[in-house]
């Protein structure tokens, strides 16, 4: 391989011309105006660093600086293991011929062009240097050698190691153009980087030399056109502050540009339509690929000086968003609905929204009718707008309810005394709650006080009955090997899974009604009797034992164990999590370590994030809760036992405050709602802790289903099952028995995997239609904000203020985001995030009240937390800097910008 060629040659492949150069060869294939030049190829590079090679390698390792990788000591130690080594005299004379080919004093252009750059899905974009308007041949070859180190900067070096791309395939080769004394340069977007709109073009424009925009340095003009007309969208002017240009010796400067300049658009109409045009035709060059394009202005010339693609671009949102409504229905983000938080895969709409309605005792004949199906009485029904899910209640049941409840009263009052009040000890709650203020207000009070002291029997039925059947039901399937299963069978365990864990929110759902007569009847007393007391319920019920904290005592056990013995400490910290149990497998010192990590998982990470089991559990894909450990083995911060003693006792400090605050009956009433709260509170988020369990057994056996349709040629790949209906499988298995495979349907599975991205982007509404009052019970579980206030209300749940920056999460896939000592934002909690908690001085939430699992966690945590804000999760930013009051139940944006981390 020559060690220079032209970038007009036909074979500059990404191995021999790195990511920049063959982008720019394949620019000048297509047409397209490219300043001239040439590159240094890897065959340089390689050749520069045969006899070091080794060296680097054993150079290119992290060292654990401050309880993180670090790359510094290696990359001062590369560098000059650069310094040290001599070009050889036949590098050195390809590289000056080639240059010298060039007219004389040509000034040009070196860009880094390394072998793992500017690919779809890795960019390394800025990690590498580049040298502007470089003069003569010693100073060009200078500049190359440069180009070569930056291969081996920290940031590259961490970059590559986070992303799991082996040191040793990285080469570097080096673009050498004629430079460009650009009047006007910038870069475009042929997408909206920002929204994903296909349809939209982003131009960045500053007068001088592009680099100032490049490195950040100035605000720039910001173009958004329409890509099919090339009108301008919008237009905003940037200060524009400062302009970069070349100098006549070599080099750059950097002046203040001129007040005329910073005032006016550094790009005309004619300019911008001109570019939209260039924009569309690389675009097409590059198989219609959204591209991130470097240009520049010399003398009304349009030049390309790179074109990349955009790496993680956002989804295309969709177009035309409506939330219909379904007549004669409120439709609200309440009890189940408030666990699917996300758009729904098509295999959980069709199954288990099915099982919900199948698990309920309905009137003879009551039709199934999808999303249309009406709800009765107390049943209830989930339907969906836009793939979001939804609870139904439809007006002529609310009528019917009504009746009912009058219908009983009349009964109650036709029967003797003591017929109602031996029927009151069988009665639901809501029953004797009848009887309250009536003739009969007696029987009210005494099995009132009688139950202050017992549990509901709803819970009685959850501990004897309700978990042992689903615990059992899912070992049965659990023992199986879905492997060894016929399709039938698998579809068999599939429903009978479904079914489960259908009943079982039924079982969860009496469960969380007994909270919202507990705990929010507690906490409705506190509002009515103690307004300007900033009384919350959760504070008497916090510091009790439960699962949460067994779950969190377990990891910080292993957190001190991996601590305590230096060579795990140093092991864990410095391998990146996607590799960190491969490694810990591989260390015969780690075994132990891995067997506790390893029960961790199966005991207290199946938990699922939503209800939807389209998502994997951390017991599937551990890789978010190893984040976490390494970031608990970092920073542990407050130790477990001081932070429960502090919850302890601020929760004796609040009862003695009420008993102090209230008098006479007023206290007996509180006492007694707080013991009824104190008997029944642990029992919602033990039964929580369950929720979701049968979808980590149902998944590997629908994924083996998808398997065999993906061999046969049905989908693509076996999670394609979870975009297809329990219907459509149906027929492919059937197609399956006769030997046929069904293609459509896998495409039919990546058109609904594509929607269910888009419907990411939409923004649900708390109800359907807009709710005329902003609800504030505990039955609520969002709030309506204005659109462009600073401050965001939402339910005031676990007290305190606290300011800091804002951890925005809004998945799993985030968890690596969340910072110590930061503010957790995000859409809802469940089981599965506690394990952010630790970290966490503040939380809120788009979905919750003082009801939801959020809200016990974080009083358990002392921390303050504001729930059901609606839209926090898009109106905060990750890194801005907000402040929470959980007494007042406030958001407030303390900074528009957000703070670098």
């Amino acid at each position: 391989m020559p060690h220079t060629a032209s970038l007009a040659s036909d074979n500059l492949t990404l191995e021999i011309a790195g990511g920049k150069g063959r982008s720019l060869a394949h620019l000048i294939a297509s047409g397209f105006d490219v300043p001239h030049g040439f590159v240094v190829t890897t065959s340089a590079y390689r050749a520069f660093t045969r006899d070091i090679q080794s060296q680097i390698l054993s150079l290119a390792k992290p060292a654990l600086v401050d309880g993180a990788p670090s790359f510094e000591r290696s990359a001062s130690d590369i560098s000059s293991l650069f310094d040290d080594t001599t070009l050889s005299d036949d590098i050195r004379r390809a590289i000056t011929a080639t240059y010298e080919s060039l007219p004389e004093g040509t000034p040009v252009a070196v860009r880094s062009s390394a072998t793992a750059e500017d690919l779809p899905e890795l960019s390394f974009a800025g990690q590498q240097d580049t040298f502007l308007n470089v003069i003569g041949a010693d100073a060009m070859i200078d500049a190359v050698r440069s180009c070569w180190r930056s291969l081996w900067t920290p940031q590259a070096m961490n970059y590559r190691y986070e992303m799991d791309v082996d040191q040793a395939d990285v080469a570097m080769a080096v673009v050498v153009q004629t430079m460009l004394p650009s009047a006007v340069s910038g870069v475009l977007f042929t997408a909206n980087p920002a929204t994903g709109a296909r349809d939209e073009i982003i131009i960045n424009s500053s007068f001088g030399l592009g680099e100032s925009i490049v490195s950040g340095q100035v605000t720039p003009d910001t173009f958004v056109i329409d890509k099919e007309t090339h009108g301008e969208i919008d237009t905003t002017l940037g200060d524009k502050a400062i302009t970069i240009s070349s100098v006549n010796d070599g080099g750059t400067v950097t002046e203040e540009t001129t007040a005329e300049q910073r005032n006016i658009a550094s790009l005309s109409p004619p300019q911008i339509e001109e570019l939209s045009v260039l924009a569309q035709k690389v675009e097409t060059a590059f198989d219609h690929l959204p591209q991130d394009i470097e240009w520049a202005i010399v003398d009304d010339q349009h030049w390309l000086l790179q074109s990349r693609p955009i790496t993680n671009l956002p989804v295309e949102p969709p177009a035309d968003v409506t939330w219909p409504e379904i007549p004669d229905a409120y439709l609200l983000k309440r009890q189940v609905a408030e666990n699917m938080p996300d758009p729904l895969c098509p295999l959980f709409e069709s199954m288990y929204l099915k099982g919900l309605f199948d698990t309920q005792k309905w009137p003879e004949g009551w039709p199934w009718e999808g999303i249309y199906t009406k709800n009765w009485m107390k049943n209830f029904v989930v339907t969906t707008v836009n793939g979001y899910a939804y609870q139904a209640i439809y007006k002529t049941s609310a009528d019917s309810w009504k009746n009912y409840e009058k219908e009983t009263k009349t009964d109650q009052e036709k029967s003797s005394w003591w017929m109602n009040l031996r029927r009151a000890f069988s009665m639901p709650t809501y029953a004797i709650d009848q009887m309250k203020g009536g003739p009969l207000h007696f029987i009210y009070l005494i099995t009132a006080i009688f139950r202050s002291f017992r549990k509901f029997p709803s819970i009685d039925r959850w501990e004897q009955q309700q978990l042992p059947d689903y615990l059992a039901e899912i070992k049965r399937w659990e023992q199986q090997n879905p492997r060894e299963a016929t399709e039938q069978e698998l579809m068999m365990g599939l429903r009978a899974l479904n079914l489960a864990e259908a009943r079982y929110w039924h079982a969860l759902r009496a469960i969380i009604g007994t909270a919202k007569m507990t705990d929010g009847g507690l906490q409705k007393f506190l509002e009515e009797h103690a307004p300007e007391q900033s009384m919350i319920s959760g504070t008497f019920l916090s510091g009790f034992s439960s699962k949460t904290l067994d779950a969190e005592a377990n990891l910080r056990a292993i957190a001190d164990q991996v601590r305590e013995d230096p060579l795990l400490n140093e092991l864990l910290l410095l391998t990146p999590a996607s590799r960190l149990l491969a490694t810990l497998a591989e260390t015969p010192d780690a075994a132990t370590l891995l067997r506790s990590i390893e029960t961790h998982l199966q005991t207290y990470c199946r938990q699922v994030f939503n209800l939807d089991f389209v998502e994997p559990s951390l017991a599937e894909q551990p890789g978010p809760f190893l984040v976490n450990l390494k970031a608990l083995v970092r920073t542990p911060g407050q130790d477990l036992e001081t932070r429960q003693k502090n919850v302890t006792r601020n929760r004796h400090s609040a009862m003695k405050r009420a008993l102090k605050f209230f008098k006479g009956r007023t206290r007996i009433e509180f006492l007694r709602l707080y013991w009824t709260a104190r008997v029944n509170y642990p029992a919602r988020e033990e039964a929580l802790f369950y929720m979701g369990l049968a979808w980590s057994t149902f998944r590997p056996w629908a994924l083996e289903l998808g398997r065999r349709l993906a061999d046969d040629g049905t989908l693509s790949q076996p999670d394609d099952i979870f975009y297809v209906s329990s219907e459509d499988i149906d027929a492919a298995l059937s197609a399956r028995a006769s030997d046929q495979s069904m293609p459509p349907l896998g495409e039919q599975a990546t058109r609904q995997r594509h929607l269910r991205q888009q419907r990411f982007r939409m923004h649900q509404p708390a109800a359907i239609p807009a709710l005329e009052t902003d609800d504030t019970s505990p039955h609520s579980t969002l709030r309506n904000n204005e659109e462009n206030s600073s401050t965001l209300k939402g339910f005031a749940v676990s007290p305190g203020t606290v300011a800091g920056i804002a951890s925005v999460i809004m998945t799993p896939d985030d968890f690596h985001k969340m910072q110590p000592n930061s503010i957790l934002v995000c859409p809802l909690t469940t089981p599965a995030w506690t394990q952010l908690f630790p970290h966490a001085i503040g939380l809120a939430t788009d979905i919750g009240s003082i009801l939801a699992h959020g809200s016990i966690v974080a009083r358990e945590y002392g921390i303050p937390a504001v729930l059901g804000i609606g839209d926090v999760t898009q109106r905060i930013q990750h890194g801005q800097r907000i402040e929470i009051d959980g007494d007042r139940g406030t958001v407030t944006i303390l900074e528009d910008e957000v703070t670098s981390s």
